[in-house]
């Protein structure tokens, strides 16, 4: 285990040091640099795992040897048990629906924090300090809202319009307790939507690249570039550029949607 929290932390470019939330912040934007958001690897892991979530040693080969980051479900849950073994206290968080998010808790303080949604959410929040928090990055508006007790909704936008909406439910989880959402997220149905297109994420530089099956959209903080990919060998280059995924998981994921009568080109 030494060993894997020694490359991890490696990898994010990153030394141990004692828990802080200035600490927790570095980790949280290296991470979201350096590890993508990614099917590419949901499709493996459904196809030769029992266990749908990596182990850490597992999670930590495959992003050194095959530059694989995850899921929500694989990022969260790893990036939590990374903070854990470096001495934070931390518990994960149900999202609705389908997905989690983490609370680490630093002299007192509950902070939310997500590496898994392929958002820019650069820092920890802290949902009980105020009702509304926003944040900002890449062309996105990121608003968290308190609509109870323990319930926050997280409402992303793009260009003053929402996208997506997802509510926090603010109660502390171990990873048991969420078996039965990582299950569901791998449901091989048409209407788990995640299983039925290739996606993936990541922030480089002044830009997010974001793919979504032969769509590849370059967005900064002042616009917007979308290039529409119809090209196979094209499209495998262009994701192996710029997100540096091994060819053989790239095809393994084409194989996976051909199977299912998923033309990933319009």
């Amino acid at each position: 285990m030494e060993e894997f929290k020694e490359q991890y932390l490696s990898y994010l470019n990153l030394t141990l040091e004692r828990p802080s939330i200035n600490y927790l912040q570095r980790l949280i934007q290296h991470h979201l640099i350096r590890i993508p958001y990614e099917t590419f690897s949901k499709f493996h892991y459904f196809n030769h795992y029992d266990e749908y979530v990596p182990t850490l040693e597992q999670f930590v080969q495959n992003l050194i040897h095959r530059g694989w980051g995850g899921t929500c479900y694989t990022l969260n849950i790893n990036f939590g048990r990374l903070l854990k073994e470096i001495g934070f206290d931390i518990s994960f968080v149900r999202v609705n629906p389908g997905h989690l998010g983490i609370m680490a808790v630093i002299e007192g303080r509950k902070l939310y924090v997500d590496v898994g949604y392929g958002s820019p959410i650069m820092k920890p929040v802290e949902l009980e300090a105020r009702r509304k928090h926003i944040l900002h990055g890449f062309g996105e508006e990121i608003t968290f809202t308190q609509k109870d007790q323990a319930l926050y909704e997280i409402d992303r936008k793009s260009n003053g319009k929402s996208f997506v909406k997802k509510e926090i439910i603010w109660e502390p989880l171990e990873e048991k307790d969420l078996a039965a959402d990582i299950e569901a997220s791998y449901q091989d149905s048409e209407e788990n939507v995640v299983m039925r297109r290739i996606t993936a994420v990541r922030f480089h530089g002044n830009t997010c690249y974001f793919l979504r099956n032969g769509t590849l959209k370059a967005m900064t903080y002042r616009n917007i570039r979308e290039y529409q990919m119809r090209d196979i060998d094209k499209w495998v280059n262009t994701v192996y550029d710029i997100y540096h995924f091994d060819k053989e998981s790239i095809q393994e994921s084409i194989d996976f949607l051909e199977k299912r009568n998923i033309k990933i080109f319009l």
